[in-house]
Parts: structure tokens; C-alpha cells; sequence
């Protein structure tokens, strides 16, 4: 056991330490403004992670609706070795007329609609084109029976989140199959 022998020096130093009893405003100013930057920090990368999470399901969804209307034109599009009502025929004659479709001119068909499926998500505007393939042919819409290749564009166009025009855009081409019956 130590025995302390100076008494004034016990009590400078018990004076000392009943005197620091909490933290100074210059100390609470600097740790309030940490965690306030650490905070803004926090929210920074939250908004950022939420609206490329938005982004992401924006394009999945533009993908899907173009691939899907892709799908569609090719699944019209097949010839039925029976004789059936659609075919290649109809896509480049009648399916142009049922679908409203403007011409552009005598190698290019275009039709717009506007898709506001989710209320989730923005609203997208799909453009089908189909064209004669390839365009330098002599080949067109007025002389159906000519056209043996045949594009398909879907192009899909919105508005994101943050007020920046976003567009996606798919093709495909379908060639006129014949069936040996």
C-alpha cells in the first residue's frame, strides 16, 4: 500500500478531475457535425442504390415488352403448311391494315402505343417497324408476294425517375419459309 504524503497534491489533483465533469461545446459541435456528415453520407448512397434499383426494373420491363412483341410478330409470321389464316402472307398484307400500322413509305410500316402497365414504373411508348430487308432491294410492301425477308424493330422510349430520356431498341428478321406439303 502506498501512502501518499503530500496532501496538496492529492487534492490539485482531485480538483482537476471535479473540474473536467463533461465534454465542452467545442467537442459536442465537432461530433455532432461527424455523425451529420456520416448521415448525409448514408442517405447519398441510399438514394444513389434505390434509383439504379429503379433503372434496373425500367429496362428489365423494356426488355420484356420488346421481346415479347418480337415473339408475337414471329409466331404470326409462321407459315402453316395447312393452308391456315396466318402466315408470312398476312403479316405483310392484312396484319399491317388490323394493326393500324402508318406507312412510311413502300418498304417501311410504323405503329406506336403507349404502355402504362404499373404504376411503379414509368410510362413507355413501344414503336413497331417492320421493313423490307434489306432496304436497297427492290422489294417492297406494294408487291407483297416479292418480299421474301422481312425486320422487325421494337423500340421503347421513357422518362426516368430523374427526368433523363431512356430508349431501348431490339430487331429481328424473319425470312418467308415455304412448306413442301
Amino acid at each position: 500500500m502506498v501512502v501518499i504524503e503530500n496532501h496538496e497534491f492529492l487534492s490539485s489533483i482531485l480538483k482537476r478531475k471535479a473540474d473536467q465533469t463533461g465534454f465542452t461545446l467545442i467537442e459536442v459541435l465537432v461530433s455532432m457535425t461527424v455523425l451529420a456528415l456520416g448521415i448525409l453520407g448514408l442517405i447519398t448512397a441510399v438514394n444513389s442504390i434505390m434509383y439504379h434499383q429503379s433503372k434496373s426494373r425500367e429496362v428489365t420491363q423494356a426488355t420484356l415488352l420488346i421481346k415479347n412483341k418480337i415473339e408475337e410478330i414471329k409466331r404470326i409470321s409462321t407459315n402453316e403448311p395447312s393452308g391456315g389464316t396466318l402466315g408470312f402472307k398476312y403479316l405483310v398484307t392484312d396484319y399491317l391494315v388490323a394493326q393500324g400500322m402508318n406507312q412510311v413509305n413502300d418498304k417501311k410500316y410504323s405503329r406506336s402505343e403507349v404502355i402504362n402497365k404499373r404504376k411503379e414504373l414509368p410510362q413507355m411508348t413501344r414503336t413497331l417497324t417492320l421493313q423490307t430487308y434489306p432496304q436497297e432491294s427492290n422489294r417492297s410492301f406494294s408487291d407483297p408476294d416479292k418480299i421474301n425477308l422481312l425486320e422487325i424493330i421494337v423500340r421503347m422510349e421513357w422518362v426516368d425517375k430523374r427526368g433523363n430520356p431512356k430508349s431501348m431498341e431490339m430487331g429481328s428478321l424473319i425470312h418467308k419459309r415455304h412448306f413442301i406439303e
